[in-house]
């Protein structure tokens, strides 16, 4: 069983045993498992429960488009659903072949993130490693260093430390479903960060066994500059060349985040150029 088709069939059995029977007419007593049966979600979109069952054993199969329309309208996908289905499925297509090295940024890329040196930037992958990062973005996530330029290597050490603050779990969740949504299945660097965390983080093991995958785009992060009180800072997610992502902190005027960024700009920047490029493996 490939990894692709371990992956596939891992989500299909979440979806399906999140499935109320009740909402579709079925009787809701007798049922081992939560959910509904393989034949009961076969028979709704239309395809022989061999064929279904086939599919969570992660038995491989290049399913049809229709097939796919089908399962993801019986297992009430939505649009991020559907998509990461599509792709770990591979169908219409054949996997792209991953390259042995890392794709390098671009310099127009590398060039916009210097240029935005008055507000935290960086640049990652799909796998969440930070591939280059601007002076104020190290100066407020001195973390990424500490675990390995990691985004989520990174959360989860901060979850760990401050259990209590609910903003911590809420980011460490929607990063979760971001790295199941952009990742390579079979990338070898996604192997080893689930390991790590799979085995340092039963939270992480919790989330990530939910199965939930969509994109960030957009989201706030509470924050400790100095001694201050904890502050909320906006922060917005761009797609860049490369199979790359851009993560910066769109702060406004007036707020107290914006107050905390100027004082940072003026005491504790020297100019340095950013730091990078790191490794990373993009998307694709």
């Amino acid at each position: 069983m490939s990894g692709r088709s371990a992956v596939l069939a891992d989500f299909l059995r979440s979806r399906r045993a999140r499935l109320d029977p009740v909402e579709f007419g079925l009787p809701k007593c007798n049922r081992r498992v939560p959910g509904l049966r393989r034949e009961e979600l076969a028979n709704l979109a239309g395809i022989s429960r061999d064929y279904y069952t086939r599919l969570e054993q992660g038995q491989a199969h290049q399913m049809s488009d229709q097939v796919l329309k089908s399962l993801a309208g019986a297992l009430r996908l939505d649009d991020y659903e559907r998509t990461y289905l599509a792709r770990i499925a591979h169908t219409g297509s054949t996997p792209t072949p991953r390259a042995k090295e890392p794709t390098p940024i671009s310099d127009q890329v590398l060039t916009l993130l210097k240029n935005w040196s008055h507000v935290p930037a960086y640049v990652f992958d799909s796998n969440q490693d930070v591939i280059a990062i601007n002076e104020m973005a190290d100066i407020l996530n001195p973390g990424y260093r500490m675990y390995g330029d990691n985004i989520i290597l990174g959360a989860f050490a901060v979850l760990r430390d401050f259990p209590e603050v609910e903003n911590y779990t809420q980011t460490a969740r929607i990063t979760v479903a971001a790295l199941r949504f952009h990742s390579d299945p079979e990338n070898p660097r996604l192997r080893e960060i689930v390991g790590e965390l799979s085995v340092s983080s039963p939270v992480f093991r919790r989330m990530w066994a939910e199965h939930d995958a969509r994109p960030l785009t957009e989201g706030t992060t509470m924050i400790s500059i100095e001694g201050s009180e904890m502050v909320e800072y906006p922060f917005q997610i761009l797609e860049v060349p490369g199979g790359f992502f851009m993560a910066f902190w769109p702060v406004t005027d007036g707020t107290r985040a914006f107050d905390l960024l100027a004082h940072l700009r003026e005491t504790k920047m020297t100019g340095r150029p950013i730091r990078g490029s790191l490794r990373g493996w993009p998307a694709g």
